[in-house]
């Protein structure tokens, strides 16, 4: 079903700390944060990455926060959606429900940067980004029902939208674990229903990101290496600029339609 194609390794630049505190800096062109301290004697370092994305994240859970925080605080340009007013409500104001103390510290900083908003508009948030991202829930996306149909829902929303945007869009679901067949049937229900192909005018990408509660923004910033499937050759590559600067490889495997 697979067909390994290639390693992508990221490279992790060293800067100095600034404990205490979140400190702002450029580089390359971009404003960026080297760390973020949490308590009177510990700091998080960041990764530093050369590229700033506009990222639509769905799902405002215990991965969707911290990753969107996580990718915005690296220069990226994030839209968090999510069908619940008070999360986005809260996330617009600066604050999350998470004990995680380096992730509470960090969201007041991307905000100020203009790096994050919070909006129950996917069909917007879709239309002014690069690509999606969808973390709903922290389990096999077969797990349960409910599962499934929150993610067809969150399918047919995205493909009503892609059938209006020209430019190339990719899609990239955040789980643990999803089959050939569940992986092949969502390509094929985006086709079917934008018209659109796999590939071509959008991509597919599959990543095993789920992180635990109460240390999110530690876990994302120390991902282990990753096997991602991908659809093709551009979205490999806008993957690669989405981890660029995190010290874990990804190894990708080629998404093969039936």
């Amino acid at each position: 079903m697979f067909e390994q194609t290639s390693t992508y390794s990221t490279d992790y630049q060293s800067q100095r700390l600034e404990h205490n505190q979140a400190t702002e800096t450029n580089l390359y062109g971009l404003n960026k944060i080297i760390a973020v301290g949490y308590d009177q004697n510990k700091s998080q370092r960041l990764p530093i990455s050369r590229y700033s994305l506009k990222i639509s994240m769905i799902g405002l859970g215990t991965t969707g926060v911290a990753s969107g925080i996580g990718l915005a605080a690296l220069g990226h340009k994030v839209v968090a959606v999510d069908h619940d007013q008070r999360k986005v409500n809260a996330l617009n104001q600066g604050r999350v429900s998470s004990v995680d103390l380096k992730l509470k510290a960090l969201v007041k900083q991307v905000r100020r940067l203009n790096n994050l908003v919070a909006s129950c508009d996917l069909h917007h948030a879709i239309l002014s980004t690069d690509l999606t991202m969808i973390c709903i829930g922290n389990s096999s996306i077969q797990k349960t029902t409910a599962d499934t149909s929150i993610m067809t829902s969150v399918i047919e929303q995205i493909s009503a939208t892609l059938q209006s945007k020209r430019d190339f869009h990719l899609i990239v679901i955040c789980q643990p674990t999803a089959s050939a067949d569940i992986q092949n049937f969502i390509g094929s229900d985006i086709e079917q229903r934008t018209g659109k192909t796999l590939g071509k005018d959008f991509g597919l990408c599959f990543v095993p990101l789920v992180l635990k509660e109460h240390q999110e923004l530690g876990d994302f910033y120390t991902l282990p290496n990753m096997s991602i499937t991908a659809s093709d050759t551009r979205s490999e590559i806008l993957i690669g600029k989405l981890f660029n600067g995190f010290k874990n490889k990804i190894k990708f495997n080629r998404y093969i339609k039936m």
